[in-house]
């Protein structure tokens, strides 16, 4: 097939973005010709071998209103060319599916913004006219779903579920074999329960909350450690940030827990990647993945009171978890079912059965 993948940016960084680079290699050694439309390459990104890429040229374009131009422009190069099919990871209005991995009105709902910006009434017009526009919606969650139909009226017919894919070759229950050299290597401390908390939005991911938490708990019995692109700002000894996790699948392996008291999550990849590494997880009700999880996997903590996650953190390690090799089947997370789904999906779409 010819194929046409939309999105705004090419990098090493977040989880669509990582997603994208997924969808190229999956689609170039199934032997699809691949054409990536975007306006971005992050520094030192090359783009992949066999790859066709068609630029958004944008860089005299007023920020504020690159988010409408790019709709713009991409419907416009698409429009040019003959492709079997275009997924558009990003807010477009000419494609075969779209990615809905989030959505802005139920970020603003969530962060309890009463009053919203230019920007903001931007993004909400271009996810009306995007989830408007013909084509598959695929939401990443049910709490996707069920959003997308409240606040933008999405028929349900016109959506599919399907969670964001995890490698499980990357992501896999052996790293915990290892537990003890990576605690070693990131300076976990020895005779601590570990809680990790991968981010590269500490405020909406619940650090806030989290820093609050363990200045609430024994120094010597607990610790948390902080990966992400941010620093973090605190005095509390048994709170150590570490930089960006490059191999978060050690970090996972090396940890007791993973945390995510998120205030909006719309799935939440640390989520099935920590699973996937025999980690539980103690995230919050506002995490997509918790329709995934059940209590032999993780913890799915009420509010953001402290106290309640206190309690959940205190009581963790008495908890009988028990994670099993056949999670990432079983819930069809692999890759490879996430992408023959899309594939199955495109079949359908061009025979009309």
């Amino acid at each position: 097939m010819k194929i046409a993948l939309v999105h705004t940016r090419l990098m090493r960084r977040g989880g669509l973005e990582t997603r994208l680079f997924s969808y190229i290699d999956y689609f170039r050694k199934a032997g699809h010709k691949v054409t990536l439309v975007a306006y971005k390459i992050g520094d030192g990104v090359q783009i992949p071998e066999g790859v066709n890429f068609l630029m958004v040229e944008q860089k005299w374009i007023p920020k504020p209103i690159r988010p409408t131009f790019f709709e713009r422009m991409s419907r416009k190069l698409l429009k040019q060319r003959s492709f079997d099919l275009i997924l558009s990871l990003t807010r477009t209005t000419y494609q075969d599916m779209i990615l809905a991995p989030a959505n802005h009105w139920g970020f603003l709902q969530a962060k309890n913004k009463k009053v919203w910006s230019l920007y903001d009434r931007q993004i909400l017009h271009l996810e009306r006219k995007a989830f408007a526009a013909p084509g598959k919606i695929l939401a990443t969650s049910q709490m996707i779903a069920d959003e997308l139909a409240g606040y933008y009226r999405v028929p349900p017919a016109k959506m599919e579920l399907l969670n964001p894919p995890i490698d499980h070759r990357r992501f896999h229950l052996e790293l915990k074999d290892r537990k003890d050299d990576f605690r070693a290597k990131y300076g976990f401390a020895s005779g601590k329960t570990s809680f990790v908390f991968i981010s590269a939005s500490h405020g909406r991911k619940g650090l806030p909350l989290l820093l609050k938490v363990f200045a609430e708990l024994d120094p010597a019995k607990f610790e948390l450690i902080v990966a992400g692109v941010k620093g973090v700002d605190t005095t509390l000894s048994h709170v150590k940030y570490i930089g960006f996790a490059k191999r978060p699948e050690e970090l996972y392996a090396a940890a007791d827990f993973m945390i995510l008291p998120a205030v909006y999550e719309p799935f939440g990849q640390v989520v099935a990647e920590s699973i996937f590494c025999g980690t539980p997880v103690l995230i919050s009700e506002k995490v997509g993945a918790k329709e995934v999880v059940s209590e032999k996997e993780g913890l799915v903590v009420e509010g953001y009171e402290v106290g309640n996650w206190v309690s959940a953190i205190q009581n963790a390690k008495s908890h009988p978890f028990e994670i099993d090799s056949g999670f990432p089947e079983r819930k069809k997370l692999r890759l490879e079912d996430h992408m023959q789904r899309i594939v199955d999906l495109a079949k359908v779409l061009r025979t009309g059965s």
